[in-house]
């Protein structure tokens, strides 16, 4: 979730594109077939890469009429690579029928009219068959724009030796699991880790401090566990919003993080795994990690930590595939859209990649999600608030709150001074599109 595009060319794209009209997508094929261009962000090798190769093969033994082009433009660095080809598309008007985009974008793209709106050309049964979350991810308004096969929450990982010998009582249901319902307050989490940093002499959390897409998805929900926002309803206004008692509370809960010792403001490679600490945010694709290569290590998931009781918030969303305008065939579009997203793919996306089915009769036979410590992270996806802003200019939110967390974390200045550093440049942005 590494902030993938670039915030001032993002915001001049997407403000250009609505002026271009030419069309990649909806072309006639050399034998006269109807040809559905999709341009899709990961290698044919991985395992998502080839569900969407798959998916496409199946759709034109279905369609005998039409042709489906996959092209695999990898995402590479910080979004480069695939972002640079799609925003060079967006300007001369030049998208696929199907492209895939994160899911956060959506609002941005929905905004500047560059996507398909799916419920006018998918039945309500299709739509229904996806998780809620999905669903609510990719949607904007009252149109649906996006889906996925699959999603995830993170979760926080925790050591047990190190919880047991710093004397930490491990909260547990009398299976022994740590559940949702015992997640710690912020108080709690501040408490615990004052015990495992005495017991440990060096910082006993680990985050990334940096400034990247990260800060959005990993650490804004204790913004909104607290009952925080980073933008009002029309996706535009910081002010009162950034700046409010509960947002800046959640700011206040990192700094302690930062200035109490718990946390290194440089980010320390591997950690969680060296046991050079005893709490991580990391990503759910380091469960395999850590099985594979620190056979040794003793984890296990715990719960989100959050500011106000009934707020709890964690981490959930990825890459998602949506139509486009430009399609000539927008019923095939969005069709191929749902085929490429369907219970196949999750299937295989749970079964290589340990991805959350996003498909809810599927959740009723996964094995995986419902058995500890990973139910946990399907707990936190379905049971927990996910707030993050649906804006046109989450761009820029995703880049001020990283900077925000970068500052706090390097003493660049107050909370309350960096607030309104990020909300005078919000305001910049958002100006474009009052």
């Amino acid at each position: 979730m590494k902030k993938s595009i670039g915030l001032i060319v993002f915001t001049v794209l997407l403000l250009v594109c609505t002026a271009c009209s030419s069309s990649t997508g909806g072309q006639k094929a050399k034998d006269g077939k109807k040809e559905l261009k999709v341009w899709v962000h990961v290698p044919a090798e991985e395992q998502e890469g080839k569900n969407y190769d798959e998916r496409a093969k199946e759709f034109e033994e279905k369609h005998k009429d039409v042709k489906v082009t996959v092209e695999h433009i990898v995402k590479t660095g910080e979004g480069s690579g695939y972002n640079d080809r799609l925003n060079a598309a967006i300007t001369t008007g030049d998208l696929p029928d199907i492209i895939t985009l994160e899911s956060v974008y959506a609002a941005s793209y929905a905004d500047s009219e560059l996507l398909l709106p799916l419920n006018e050309h998918l039945d309500q049964g299709t739509i229904d068959s996806y998780l809620d979350t999905i669903v609510e991810a990719g949607s904007v308004g009252d149109n649906l724009y996006a889906l996925q096969s699959f999603d995830l929450s993170s979760p926080v990982f925790y050591n047990v030796d190190l919880f047991k010998k710093a004397g930490i009582d491990i909260p547990a249901d009398e299976n022994g699991h740590w559940t949702l319902d015992q997640a710690w307050s912020f108080e709690e989490f501040l408490s615990n880790t004052e015990k495992l940093k005495k017991y440990m002499k060096e910082e006993p959390v680990h985050m990334f401090p940096d400034n990247s897409g990260w800060q959005m998805y990993a650490h804004s929900p204790l913004i909104f566990s607290n009952g925080g926002k980073l933008v009002g309803d029309d996706g535009l206004e910081t002010k009162g919003y950034l700046d409010s008692e509960e947002t800046i509370g959640a700011f206040k809960f990192m700094e302690t993080l930062f200035r109490k010792g718990y946390v290194s403001p440089t980010a320390r490679e591997n950690a969680f795994a060296l046991e050079k600490a005893a709490i991580s945010f990391e990503g759910p694709w380091m469960i395999d990690v850590f099985k594979k290569d620190y056979p040794d290590l003793n984890w296990s998931l715990m719960p989100y930590p959050y500011g106000k009781k009934g707020e709890q918030s964690a981490p959930h969303g990825s890459w998602y595939v949506a139509a486009t305008n430009n399609t000539e065939y927008p019923d095939l579009a969005a069709e191929l859209v749902a085929h490429m997203t369907n219970k196949e793919s999750a299937k295989a996306m749970e079964e290589a990649s340990g991805l959350i089915p996003g498909h809810k009769e599927l959740l009723e036979s996964s094995k995986l999600y419902n058995e500890y410590p990973r139910k946990l992270m399907l707990d936190q996806l379905v049971e927990t608030n996910h707030v993050k802003p649906k804006s046109p200019i989450f761009p820029v939110l995703e880049d001020v709150l990283g900077d925000i967390v970068e500052g706090i974390a390097l003493e660049n200045g107050s909370v309350e001074d960096l607030v309104d550093d990020a909300i005078e440049k919000a305001d910049r942005e958002s100006a474009r599109f009052k």
